[in-house]
């Protein structure tokens, strides 16, 4: 036995959603005053009327209901249907509106009706469109915050090379000043003759190849300090890992360190930023040099091999230094980490590394014994992950 028509409207009156029941025919056949409500108007207004005209869906302007009728399609998946739309209120404003549809069916296999329950979605629209805005400022300020970072290390990095690249530009310069010196006193005491001009040319020659030798320095010092937009190129890994080396040649042979290079040859290119992985090998060799500052044998072994099977490059930086504790090996990575003595490092170096290696979808791993030494594994794939080459290119 139904319910009465009363009793009907009284439970329809409680509800806050809108409801609709309508006819196959797609005519109004009941609704509740939430719904008239909302468009501002009296039952008597909609009952017998055709929902899209009610809903000021039958011009199509404001609605994309033309798009997908949630009525025909509960008929075509056979089951209800939800649906977002745009609707009209009653001052004439378009609404975001949550609308499901469930269709009621005949014995026969025929549409009796169809029970429409719809909600204003609008507001939390609103707030979605502000959390996203907030969530798109917080992330642009994070991606600022990490590139300071990575520059701030950069310096630091930069600052510890400084000590040792002066006194390789400076054995060139005296150099080239002695000759210079002593060309000026040949000139003055003796005749210019053959052998004096052949002496002269073999003087010049020393002294460009010790000029192109300071400028080699600079240049890769400030290759290295530069504040550059971050590039993703193709490039030779093993040719990175011989600018880097250069760079710290002085550094390296200052404390002793003696470098086994065991380099794959004819590795496939990588793809990536070159600047911020030399800044990975800066940090890497530069923490390899300190932990073996006591080590009686200093031997430094950086070797590259393909990872045919996973499309990848392998490096490993090996050294003969101190060692990590089995305690703190999980806690290396993390920032301001350090077991370095006050003044000596604010522990941002390998949570710098890490970072970088995690924007290119690359892996790093590290295996330390203490008093034998520590060794860093890294896979670097020759293509980035379609993501991170976009997060990358937007930072």
């Amino acid at each position: 036995m139904g319910l009465p028509e009363k009793e009907i409207q009284t439970i329809l009156s409680g509800i806050k959603d809108f409801v609709l029941i309508i006819s196959p025919e797609k005519e109004i056949m009941e609704t509740n005053a939430a719904f008239l409500k909302q468009l501002g108007c009296s039952r008597e207004d909609v009952i017998g009327r055709k929902c899209f005209e009610v809903l000021k869906e039958d011009k199509r302007e404001t609605s994309n209901c033309h798009n997908i009728c949630p009525l025909e399609e509960a008929i075509k998946n056979k089951r209800h249907c939800q649906v977002e739309l745009t609707r009209l209120d009653s001052t004439g404003k378009p609404r975001h509106t949550e609308v499901t549809v469930f269709p009621i069916w005949e014995k026969t296999g025929k549409i009796a009706k169809f029970i429409e329950i719809s909600r204003d979605i609008t507001q939390r629209k609103l707030d979605e469109t502000v959390l996203i805005k907030k969530v798109e400022e917080r992330t642009l300020q994070l991606k600022e915050s990490h590139e300071r970072l990575l520059h701030q290390d950069k310096m630091a990095s930069l600052g510890k090379l400084s000590s040792s690249v002066v006194h390789e530009i400076n054995n060139p310069v005296a150099g080239i000043l002695n000759l210079v010196l002593l060309s000026k006193r040949i000139l003055k005491e003796d005749v210019i003759d053959q052998k004096t001009i052949d002496l002269f040319l073999k003087y010049l020659e020393l002294m460009e190849t010790e000029t192109r030798r300071i400028s080699r320095i600079v240049s890769n010092l400030l290759v290295f300090a530069r504040q550059s937009k971050i590039e993703l190129v193709k490039f030779d890994l093993n040719d990175l890992i011989e600018q880097t080396l250069m760079l710290n040649a002085n550094l390296l042979k200052l404390n002793n360190i003696h470098v086994l290079e065991e380099l794959e040859y004819n590795l496939p290119l990588i793809k990536g930023s070159e600047d911020q992985l030399k800044q990975v090998l800066m940090n890497l060799i530069s923490n390899a040099v300190e932990s073996m500052a006591t080590s009686g044998k200093k031997r430094l072994t950086i070797k590259t091999f393909s990872k045919k099977n996973q499309a990848a490059i392998g490096l490993k930086i090996k050294d003969t230094g101190s060692g990590i504790p089995k305690n703190i090996v999980s806690k290396i990575f993390e920032p301001f980490f350090t077991t370095k003595t006050k003044g000596k490092g604010v522990g941002l170096g390998l949570s710098v590394v890490y970072g970088i290696i995690q924007d290119h979808g690359a892996k790093i791993y590290v295996d330390s014994t203490p008093g034998k030494g520590t060794c860093f594994s890294i896979t670097l794939y020759r293509e980035m992950a379609p993501e991170r080459t976009e997060s990358s290119r937007e930072g």
